[in-house]
C-alpha cells in the first residue's frame, strides 16, 4: 500500500511538473505533451488501484430474500467470499452490471411487485445472464433468465421457429419469477427455490429426501448451485452498494431505461419484419434489440406479440393501421 501511495505522489509531482512547463510558454515538442497524457492516465489508474485497495471488508450482516446469511459459520463465509472478491477483481464488468440494473430494475421490479415477490430476484437474473438478454449458455439456456427450451414451454413461454419467447424480457421474467413461486411453494424457502432454479427441482427433491434438512446452509448440493446462491448474494451486496465498493456511478450514468409498449397485431398475410421495424422509425438492428423473440426475418400469418419503445408507440400505430395486412389486437 505504501508502495502504491509513493508512486502515485512521485507521478503527480512529475506530471504536475510538465504541464506546469507547459502552460508557463515553453511549449514541448509533441512526445511531451504525449507524455504528459500517459503520466495523467497513468495516475488516474493508481487513484482507482488506491480506492479497491482500501475498499471496506465484508459486512458484518448479510441477507437475501429477508433470509440471514450466517458468516459467523467459517464454511458460509468462506464461500461467500469467493463469490464476493471474485467479483471484486473484475471492476469492468461490475460497472457494467450496475448501469444494465439500472436499465432493467424497472421493468423487472413491476412483475415481481405484480407476484407479490421478493425484491431481492432480480439478482439471480443478474447471476444468470449478466442481465443480457441476448445471452445463450454452452448448454443452449437462452435469454435474461437462461430458460432451456422444455422449461421454458413448461412455465409457458411460446416457442418455435418464428418465435422465442426465452429472449422477451417481458414474457421470460413473468415465467422466471412463476416458476421461482412454485418452487418456493414446495420447498418454503427462497435459497433452496433458487438452488432448485440452477439444479432442478427433483435434485432438490433428493437432496432433501436423503439428506434430512431443508436447510440450504445445511445440505451439500453440486458445487456450481452452491455457488450460484453466493454468487447471487454477492452480487446484491455489491449492486446494492456500489459506492462502497469503488463504482462511484451515478443514476446519470445507467444505461437508458427497457421501457416498451406491449402491442398485439395480427397479420393477415406473411410479412417481413423489415416492415414493422419501418413504422417503428428504428433502425432493423433496434426494432430486433426491442424484439429478441422474433426469429426469422419473416413472420407467417397469424397473432404476434411486438415491444415498441414507449416513444415510438404513436406513430408506430397511425403508420401500421395505414397497412391493410396488419391489424392492431391490442394497443398495450
Amino acid at each position: 500500500m505504501r508502495s502504491v501511495v509513493a508512486c502515485l505522489a512521485l507521478v503527480l509531482l512529475f506530471s504536475s511538473t510538465l504541464a506546469a512547463q507547459s502552460e508557463s510558454g515553453q511549449r514541448k515538442p509533441l512526445p511531451l505533451e504525449r507524455r504528459v497524457f500517459d503520466l495523467e492516465r497513468e495516475v488516474a489508474d493508481l487513484r482507482r488501484e488506491i480506492g479497491f485497495l482500501q475498499m471496506a471488508p465484508v459486512p458484518g450482516q448479510l441477507s437475501l430474500c429477508d433470509r440471514a446469511i450466517p458468516l459467523g459459520n467459517e464454511d458460509v463465509r468462506e464461500a461467500f467470499e469467493r463469490e464476493f472478491y471474485q467479483f471484486l477483481e473484475n471492476r469492468g464488468l461490475l460497472t457494467i452490471l450496475v448501469k444494465r440494473y439500472g436499465k432493467f430494475l424497472a421493468v423487472v421490479s413491476e412483475e415481481i411487485e405484480r407476484q407479490k415477490m421478493p425484491t431481492d430476484l432480480i439478482y439471480l437474473a443478474i447471476a444468470e445472464s449478466y442481465l443480457n438478454p441476448r445471452a445463450v449458455s454452452s448448454a443452449s439456456a437462452g435469454g435474461l433468465w437462461q430458460f432451456i427450451k422444455d422449461t421454458g414451454k413448461r412455465e409457458g413461454l411460446f416457442i418455435n421457429d418464428e418465435i422465442d419467447e426465452r429472449y422477451s424480457v417481458k414474457s421470460s421474467t413473468r415465467s422466471a419469477l412463476g416458476y421461482l413461486g412454485k418452487l418456493h411453494a414446495e420447498f418454503g424457502d427462497w435459497l433452496v427455490a433458487m438452488a432448485g432454479y440452477n439444479a432442478g427441482e427433483k435434485r432438490i427433491r433428493e437432496a432433501i429426501a436423503n439428506q434430512n434438512t431443508k436447510d440450504f446452509f445445511e445440505m451439500f448440493l453440486p458445487q456450481e448451485t452452491e455457488r450460484y446462491v453466493y454468487r447471487i448474494a454477492a452480487l446484491k451486496e455489491i449492486l446494492a452498494n456500489p459506492h462502497k465498493y469503488g463504482l462511484p456511478l451515478e443514476k446519470g450514468d445507467y444505461y437508458r431505461p427497457y421501457a416498451v409498449a406491449d402491442i398485439t397485431i395480427s397479420l393477415e398475410r406473411e410479412t417481413h419484419t423489415a416492415v414493422l421495424a419501418e413504422a417503428m422509425e428504428l433502425p432493423y438492428r433496434t426494432f430486433r434489440e426491442y424484439n429478441l423473440h422474433i426469429r426469422k426475418y419473416r413472420l407467417s400469418r397469424g397473432v404476434y406479440h411486438l415491444y415498441v419503445p414507449v416513444e415510438k408507440k404513436g406513430i408506430f400505430l397511425r403508420r401500421i393501421k395505414a397497412n391493410p395486412a396488419v391489424a392492431i389486437e391490442n394497443e398495450g
